[in-house]
């Protein structure tokens, strides 16, 4: 946050103002996620590509990129979707083109294909962030989750990364991440000693999830019936060693207490139809990669300009909706985003006499015709 003030004063400002008001009309997001890929080289258990997705599959084109970048000029620009941005053959052309216009540049791989070329590649473009999606510590539980992959050329791979990046000196941040189920519960402790073998800078993880058609029956954590005392334990040791940073609190505090309405956190807030924006490879603007499926979208910004997507009555009437009852909408009930943290930082905010009299000015005022039922999103 404090690097995309810094490149990007004025949409970040903007787009926080958007933000604290919460009301129906936003200013344009400082946080672009597009798809850059639909297209996978592997079947992961737990993603919905393999478990009947109904929407098209193909790669973002440069053309369509540029066209929706350069009305929104993002300060952060994710481009992780649903498949594998690599096989995308303009992705270094998207990233180039992001950073001359000083985005912070983030993407997710299964480091399948992070070979010598593509090492050089990212490190010359200045990528600040990429993530390395890895859902086991050994042969074993890494395979029989992402099928296709191969554990020992992923690690090769992670660690050819680290070591050039730090013999270059490169600013790029090399994170890992995992998603947490039935068939690897117990690897947790040995998720973040493994980040510390490969040199990666920060790991996190989050619990397997409904996903479009794919509701993960057989990978929900509930289905792990054996104490978990003993995983916690060894969790927390592990990250008091570790060196890499370690955000995995969530997944403990939900461990520890079981609690489904804890981790879903479906009465939580959620504010990023206000300043974030999911648009999938072929154009279709989500309020976020939640809806995978294309479940709600607002309109296709290949085809029209974002600027009247944005702030259309059905997204605004989203935005209120979300605020009156998050629980009503089908797919967020199932998030794990809170961000009351927000909410805090806002009452903060509005102890200022001035900024009091402009949040009671535009006090957001929910539209008759909003309900608490999916089909009026």
């Amino acid at each position: 946050m404090k690097s995309a003030f810094v490149r990007k004063p004025i949409r970040s400002v903007m787009s926080t103002f958007s933000t604290f008001r919460h009301s129906p009309r936003a200013s344009l997001p400082f946080k672009l996620k597009i798809e850059s890929s639909a297209v996978c080289n592997l079947r992961c258990k737990m993603c919905p590509l393999h478990k009947g997705l109904k929407r098209s599959q193909g790669f973002l084109k440069f053309v369509n990129f540029k066209k929706v970048f350069d009305q929104i000029k993002p300060a952060y620009l994710n481009l992780t979707g649903i498949g594998e941005p690599f096989l995308n053959p303009e992705i270094f052309k998207i990233v180039r083109h992001a950073k001359m216009n000083r985005a912070i540049v983030k993407f997710d791989t299964n480091a399948m294909l992070l070979g010598k070329e593509n090492i050089d590649k990212i490190l010359k473009t200045k990528i600040d962030v990429i993530s390395l999606s890895i859902d086991g510590t050994d042969k074993k539980s890494y395979e029989s989750i992402r099928i296709g992959g191969n554990f020992e050329s992923v690690k090769a791979n992670v660690k050819n990364l680290v070591m050039e990046r730090n013999l270059r000196k490169a600013k790029t941040e090399v994170h890992m991440f995992f998603v947490l189920q039935a068939k690897n519960i117990e690897k947790l402790p040995e998720f973040i000693k493994l980040a510390d073998e490969l040199g990666v800078d920060y790991v996190s993880g989050s619990f397997v999830v409904n996903l479009g058609s794919n509701k993960n029956k057989e990978n929900k954590i509930l289905d792990y019936k054996r104490s978990i005392d003993g995983i916690v334990s060894e969790t927390r040791i592990a990250i008091r060693n570790a060196k890499a940073r370690v955000g995995v609190k969530p997944l403990l505090d939900y461990l520890c207490s079981r609690d489904d309405k804890r981790f879903y956190n479906e009465e939580s807030p959620c504010f990023m139809p206000w300043y974030s924006v999911f648009i999938t490879w072929d154009g279709w603007v989500n309020p976020c990669d939640f809806s995978c499926d294309n479940e709600i979208v607002f309109g296709n910004a290949f085809r029209q300009p974002f600027k009247e997507i944005w702030n259309n009555e059905k997204i605004k009437r989203f935005r209120m909706q979300l605020l009156a009852d998050r629980r009503s909408i089908k797919i967020c009930r199932g998030c794990g985003v809170n961000e009351k943290y927000l909410e805090e930082e806002f009452k903060r905010i509005t102890n200022i006499p001035f900024m009091k009299y402009i949040q009671h000015q535009n006090e957001p005022r929910i539209p008759s015709n909003v309900k608490t039922r999916d089909k009026e999103i």
